[in-house]
């Protein structure tokens, strides 16, 4: 997916979110934006969204000497998540088909993107649990996939998220899962760090893509998460960066996210707010 026009006032907003995690001086806050805006110039229109948001956001966090702004913010959701993982895993068990079930608690997870909403109640988003309706919802074909797959990739989204994750990976075969963490501090994206926090070593194998960018950009990735994503017989994505960087990338991938804004609405054609469970094979080829 190509940056939109629309999408500029989100990428000033991000820079905004950034620098207020940082700072409570507006002084600072109006520099550290004005430093991001500075740079839109840089932006252009045939790269995905993710990369130019990650770029800006890396521009304010090191102007303003931080690493890695969101790190409290993190630890406080994967915190918060983990005191739903039991709910959420015995309405996974409970259920009649507990595989679909898992991918609708990974679904919903998506919800929780700090770097949008400036609080998530964690209660409201195990309700949803139960209660998702899918707009797009190729889950029937992703279990058929991964019944025959040898290697499933996931790649990881944001910190609290990565608990509702973890429900789903432990409901795929044991042993095949590889989890694709971030290579660095980006906004409220996965790190090996929250992967450790929350148990995800226990259940997959942990990697990072390589890059500290939103996404998986391919093109920025390390040559090792290249050869894993290449080896996947089933890749699970999550969240709006991930489709944002690999729409175009004919893979074997099922995207899993809530859509978060209009460039990416009509992009998909559905309704913002829309949860998805999207095959890619499906979106390019409307193969059965």
């Amino acid at each position: 997916m190509k940056t939109q026009l629309e999408c500029l006032p989100c990428f000033m907003k991000q820079a905004v979110l950034t620098a207020q995690r940082i700072t409570g001086d507006p002084q600072r806050v109006l520099e550290t934006v004005q430093l991001a805006a500075a740079h839109f110039g840089d932006i252009s229109l045939d790269e995905s969204p993710a990369e130019a948001a990650s770029r800006l956001a890396w521009i304010a966090a090191q102007h303003l000497g931080v690493d890695d702004p969101y790190a409290e913010q993190k630890a406080l959701y994967n915190d918060l998540a983990l005191q739903a993982y039991d709910v959420l895993k015995a309405y996974v068990q409970a259920a009649p088909d507990p595989l679909a079930a898992a991918v609708r608690v990974a679904a919903v997870g998506n919800m929780m993107d700090l770097a949008i909403f400036d609080r998530v109640d964690m209660n409201v988003a195990v309700e949803h649990a139960r209660s998702t309706t899918w707009a797009i919802d190729h889950t029937d074909r992703l279990k058929h996939d991964i019944a025959a797959a040898d290697t499933i990739l996931v790649l990881a989204d944001n910190a609290g998220e990565i608990v509702f994750d973890r429900v789903l990976v432990e409901m795929l075969p044991p042993g095949r899962v590889t989890y694709a963490v971030k290579g660095g501090p980006m906004s409220c994206d996965v790190t090996r760090d929250d992967a450790r926090a929350v148990g995800m070593d226990a259940v997959a194998h942990i990697i990072d893509t390589g890059t500290a960018t939103m996404g998986a950009p391919l093109n920025l990735c390390s040559d090792a998460f290249l050869q894993a994503f290449d080896r996947a017989d089933v890749i699970i994505a999550k969240g709006m960066a991930n489709i944002e960087t690999l729409s175009e990338v004919d893979a074997n991938i099922y995207f899993i996210l809530k859509v978060k804004c209009e460039p990416m609405a009509a992009y998909l054609s559905v309704p913002v707010d829309s949860i998805l469970m999207l095959s890619q094979q499906e979106r390019l080829h409307g193969s059965s």
